[in-house]
């Protein structure tokens, strides 16, 4: 069993930006030339991994764990210890990506998640979405 060091140190490893789905994704974004995006931009709500502010486009890449794949079902996920916290912060975190939804779209945003397995199996494809959203909101 790992002690509470090693878990923590490990835990702060753990980055808000710049995970491995987020660095593919902007690398497939940037092959098919849909730049000039900005990423974290700490002006829009929720701070989206990659926002286009002009055609009010954001776009989050969620890890399945951290943002509650299937609704953090609790026994999808055997936690060994502090499961009670654990529950309690992935879901405040499904909460909050719903109000930053809701507020975004009210404010006409596009607003598109993609989870990292859908990174991983086909980011073309996800790609493709964030074309067609992008057209849809005015950019050729």
């Amino acid at each position: 069993m790992r002690s509470k060091a090693i878990i923590s140190f490990n835990m702060s490893k753990i980055k808000s930006s710049g995970s491995e789905i987020e660095k593919t994704m902007s690398r497939t974004l940037w092959r098919y030339d849909l730049r000039g995006y900005r990423k974290n931009a700490n002006n829009i709500i929720g701070k989206p991994d990659f926002s286009w502010s002009k055609y009010k486009t954001a776009v989050f890449c969620d890890s399945s764990f951290w943002h509650g794949y299937r609704n953090m079902s609790t026994k999808r996920h055997n936690f060994k210890s502090n499961k009670r916290f654990w529950v309690k912060k992935i879901s405040r975190n499904i909460a909050r990506d719903k109000e930053v939804n809701k507020k975004l779209k009210k404010n006409g945003w596009i607003v598109i998640r993609f989870w990292d397995f859908q990174l991983d199996g086909d980011v073309q494809k996800c790609v493709a979405k964030v074309q067609k959203a992008l057209k849809v909101q005015g950019r050729k």
